[in-house]
């Protein structure tokens, strides 16, 4: 396994930060993660490992104010932001060979809201999506009113700090949340209303639109989630119009699915899931003209 850091530039001019995990051969499909809110792609070194030994080049970006990435911390005005700097990443990891090898793309929590909306909106070319512990829930009842008052606060005063996220509802794992809270690179200062005020703009879209997706969709989610409710992950499995669809639901596991004691069994279903898509993209090769991608 290799691994590389370095930094590319978003459609705005902004600096991002890389990290890929290589396999020793040639890559038999390429992984990208976008991480969550207020972490980085630091966290998922242990995925970069994971996937790499299984022959997959995994790619993971730090988002604009994030990790090590140029940008206000975690403030965003739009989800458009997030979603440029997606789109100049996956043109940054197609353009490392000349290939077509087949891209997989895995968002985690306000990742997999990024991701999913990335999908439905700007439909890039992917082999496949995972969307893991997805914030995708429209707010309902009282929530409705609050949100209403969050998106004006949104608005007029996007760098209002509003409230802090609870480190213990991350893990059951008492190290995990530990690391989680000590890690420099965590963002752990209380929420913007900026930022989330684009969020539930982009979650109105994405429910909206979910409908749109037809590509091969993997969701995982955790039952015990506090911090990303379950039922954004039914609702996008049950909506979506993928014919290629599986929903994976963990009993028991809080919010970072991929970093619960289980996280071995979460892992080896991705690696099930992305193995078997690998392989049947492979015998259409085979059996099919050749083709300049893969689209949903």
């Amino acid at each position: 396994m290799r691994v590389h850091e370095g930094a590319f530039e978003s459609m705005d001019g902004r600096l991002l930060f890389e990290r890929m995990w290589l396999p020793n051969g040639e890559a038999k499909a390429k992984l990208v993660i976008v991480h969550g809110y207020a972490e980085h792609s630091g966290r998922y070194a242990h995925i970069g490992d994971y996937f790499s030994g299984r022959g997959y080049a995994v790619h993971a970006l730090d988002l604009r104010g994030h990790g090590r990435a140029e940008g206000d911390r975690v403030l965003v005005r739009s989800f458009n932001e997030y979603l440029d700097d997606v789109d100049a990443f996956l043109r940054h990891v197609r353009a490392q060979d000349a290939g077509d090898t087949p891209l997989f793309l895995l968002g985690h929590s306000m990742g997999g809201a990024i991701v999913t909306l990335s999908v439905v909106t700007r439909r890039p070319a992917l082999a496949g999506l995972i969307v893991s512990a997805g914030v995708l829930t429209p707010p309902t009842g009282i929530q409705r009113v609050l949100s209403a008052a969050l998106r004006v606060f949104g608005r007029v005063a996007p760098r209002l700090r509003l409230t802090k996220l609870d480190s213990a509802t991350v893990s059951r794992d008492p190290a995990v949340v530990a690391q989680y809270d000590a890690d420099p690179l965590n963002y752990r200062g209380k929420i913007p209303a900026g930022t989330v005020a684009a969020m539930m703009r982009a979650v109105a879209v994405i429910v909206k639109r979910t409908p749109a997706i037809t590509l091969p969709l993997l969701v995982l989610h955790g039952s015990a989630d506090k911090l990303a409710n379950p039922d954004g992950s039914r609702m996008l499995y049950e909506r979506a119009s993928s014919p290629d669809k599986m929903l994976k639901l963990y009993e028991g596991l809080y919010h970072e699915i991929l970093n619960e004691p289980e996280q071995a069994l979460v892992m080896g279903d991705i690696a099930f899931w992305l193995d078997s898509h690998v392989a049947a993209l492979a015998e259409s090769t085979r059996t099919s003209p050749p083709s300049r991608g893969i689209t949903d």
